[in-house]
């Protein structure tokens, strides 16, 4: 009988995953697997349950949110590479940027279904310093706020918690003057209030990039880079760059792909990776993992293209 581990995390988003479990359970069974269940009790638990039965199950699947999610990731790649399961995600969080790039269904039924029974698809893993990300590492203007915001905010006023927690960041914005250089010879530098380094069309409902700009297996990330703004018009300019995706070397956003890319600054620069704190550095590498992952997919345009590769090997 095949074997799946599940993952959840009480509670994540508005504790929907606790809600949900004996529906997500129904759903596996009649899919023929015999279950093993692991609710989350702290910060790292994910990654350790993994890390230590992952390779005996034929699927892992985590319910909860994107923290949740790159704990499992963490946990899978501490695997040998031909022992790791495929993986599932059922979004929980308050966010779940990662679900909206990978085009998941919203309803738990359908969710579990595609987690339990989706085509398995090879997607790029990031890696910031030794620390794991399945879709983003970031810098600057608002990227503390999914780790310093409140739990319990997070569970009440959902997205709107990050927005309330950010607005209070406008009135002062630091910046940190930087170097970005790529083994290819591509570089900027100058005084940025955010940074990205992404496998994503979606970060925190703030950046939004178009679908064919983004592969999640080509081993190459987009790098935007925003400059420190410094009167209205450059504010306008910025939104505009983000909007078009319009943008130049020396302009107010600088965008490129790398499959690896350098930051290197005069002092400590604090990074989330996967909305939670990836540490504090004053030079930080992000290397691109090649296919280093399996995950389930099941509709829209993540199918298609998982069809395609399977048929094409």
């Amino acid at each position: 009988m095949k074997k799946l581990l599940y993952i959840y995390n009480p509670a994540a988003g508005r504790k929907t995953a606790k809600a949900s479990l004996s529906d997500a359970l129904e759903v596996f069974a009649r899919q023929g697997y015999e279950i093993t269940v692991h609710p989350t009790q702290a910060r790292g638990d994910a990654a350790a349950a993994v890390r230590e039965q992952g390779a005996g199950y034929d699927r892992v699947v985590c319910c909860g949110g994107d923290g949740t999610l790159n704990e499992t990731v963490r946990g899978l790649l501490a695997l040998p590479e031909d022992r790791r399961p495929v993986l599932g995600y059922i979004p929980a969080g308050t966010t779940n940027d990662f679900s909206r790039t990978l085009e998941l269904p919203k309803t738990l039924p359908e969710l579990a279904e595609v987690a339990g029974a989706g085509i398995p698809r090879p997607i790029d893993v990031g890696e910031a310093e030794g620390r794991p990300f399945t879709y983003v590492a970031a810098f600057g203007l608002f990227t503390d706020v999914s780790y310093s915001t409140p739990q319990a905010s997070k569970n009440l006023l959902g997205h709107f918690a990050y927005v309330l927690e950010g607005m209070g960041r406008l009135a002062s914005i630091p910046s940190c003057h930087m170097k970005v250089t790529t083994p290819e010879g591509q570089q900027a530098e100058g005084d940025f209030i955010y940074g990205m380094v992404g496998n994503t069309v979606s970060v925190g409902g703030l950046v939004n990039l178009p679908r064919d700009k983004v592969r999640l297996d080509d081993g190459r990330f987009e790098v935007i880079l925003i400059r420190q703004p410094k009167t209205a018009k450059d504010w306008q300019s910025i939104l505009t760059a983000l909007t078009t995706l319009e943008m130049a070397e020396d302009g107010a956003v600088t965008g490129f792909s790398a499959g690896s890319v350098t930051f290197a600054c005069s002092q400590g620069v604090a990074w989330t990776v996967d909305g939670e704190f990836g540490g504090e550095q004053a030079v930080t590498h992000v290397q691109n993992l090649p296919r280093a992952l399996t995950i389930a997919c099941g509709s829209g345009s993540a199918e298609q293209t998982a069809a395609k590769e399977l048929g094409a090997k």
